[in-house]
């Protein structure tokens, strides 16, 4: 990082390259400088893109995965230029006028988060959370009411049910709490779930 702004940390930062003194350098910068602030944003952001894009099928039971391993730092490289060219493409293409923002990505303007893949039988999930678990959004894919519940050391709280938008259902909890796992349910039967990490 260099002394004035985060520069490529931002891309570093949003993948989980940085080590834990650099992360925290980071976000004590972000805390004072809007504008690295919102770099930072949109590299997440990308990231999150890049992940939703590059999610494979999964492979028949017969067929075999390639085996292709690429050096450390090649990995790297490939994807720090995706995320400067997602960012750099992201100023160039127009921005349509929202109408209004929603409590979750006014959220996700001013925090840093992480997200987490439900596993299990149901539909396609993620859900987002606020690196100090200040609110989770959970979001799935179809219009099934799904009840949502966060598991934590001191026990199981119920969070609420998605409601159905545009093709997905989505809960926004702005509950300052740390969860380990968070659970989709249907009824009383545990559909899937995300460990938070």
């Amino acid at each position: 990082m260099n002394d004035s702004h985060i520069g490529e940390n931002a891309e570093l930062y949003a993948v989980g390259s940085l080590d834990e003194l650099e992360r925290q350098r980071v976000e004590a910068h972000v805390a004072n400088c809007a504008d690295c602030l919102r770099r930072l944003g949109q590299a997440e952001e990308t990231v999150l893109g890049l992940e939703r894009e590059t999610q494979a099928a999964p492979l028949p039971a017969d067929a075999r995965a390639p085996q292709f391993i690429a050096p450390r730092r090649a990995v790297w490289w490939l994807g720090a230029l995706a995320a400067a060219a997602a960012l750099i493409i992201g100023y160039l293409l127009p921005h349509p006028p929202t109408a209004s923002n929603g409590p979750a990505q006014v959220a996700m303007l001013h925090s840093h988060f992480n997200h987490a893949q439900f596993t299990g039988a149901g539909p396609l999930a993620k859900v987002i959370y606020a690196r100090d678990r200040s609110w989770y959004y959970v979001i799935v894919e179809g219009s099934h009411a799904y009840s949502v519940e966060g598991v934590g050391t001191s026990g199981t709280i119920d969070l609420g049910s998605v409601t159905t938008r545009d093709g997905t259902s989505e809960l926004f909890v702005p509950h300052a709490r740390r969860f380990e796992r968070i659970e989709l349910r249907d009824g009383p039967n545990v559909v899937e779930t995300a460990q938070i990490r």
